[in-house]
């Protein structure tokens, strides 16, 4: 099942504690689900299927599963490491959607059509280490025909100096400077490699 029951390259899966799974389109009748009837509370995992390709996040800990790396995110200053994914929590507001573009000739009538660009998917939530308020996004991006990244958007309660860690399969692979002011947000765009 790692195909696309419909044309389009990937439909979302919303994989749940007991082994079932709800997809964007049934993988018999090809008829679409909506993505409000997903049970957030009931949820394992949440993400990409197609091209033969799976793309997802654990819910509980929020850490990506993508290509077969395992990809986390810390928050580190001089005195401290907060982190951001992999926490003894449920990260189940999860988010879906995709970038397209009508592309036509407007000299000829009838010309045009809609492409899909993009397909994206992660999540929100917020949490609070010792006495600062976090509100972290982490989305995956999956362009056509492009290298897929991750948006990573923070917030904190108050002001901080320090920068992101993105660690592959437990080892840190980049830093990314990031200072904080206190409840505004910041964000980055990370190319998977």
């Amino acid at each position: 099942m790692m195909t696309s029951p419909v044309q389009q390259p990937f439909v979302w899966v919303a994989e749940y504690l007991d082994g079932s799974h709800l997809s964007e389109f049934d993988y018999i009748t090809k008829k679409e689900n909506n993505f409000c009837s997903i049970h957030r509370d009931n949820l394992l995992r949440f993400g990409l299927l197609g091209n033969g390709a799976s793309m997802y996040f654990e819910v509980y800990g929020g850490i990506f599963k993508i290509l077969g790396q395992m990809i986390e995110v810390d928050y580190v200053t001089n005195e401290k490491s907060y982190q951001l994914t992999g926490r003894a929590m449920n990260y189940k507001d999860i988010i879906t959607y995709k970038d397209a573009e009508f592309v036509f000739n407007p000299k000829v009538e009838g010309s045009g059509q809609t492409m899909i660009t993009q397909f994206n998917f992660g999540y929100k939530t917020k949490f609070t280490i010792d006495d600062t308020d976090f509100h972290f996004q982490a989305i995956c991006q999956i362009p056509m025909n492009q290298l897929a990244s991750l948006e990573l958007r923070l917030v904190s309660s108050k002001d901080l100096n320090g920068r992101l860690a993105i660690k592959r399969n437990g080892r840190t692979v980049d830093f990314i400077e990031a200072p904080l002011q206190s409840n505004l947000g910041g964000s980055i765009h990370w190319e998977l490699r």
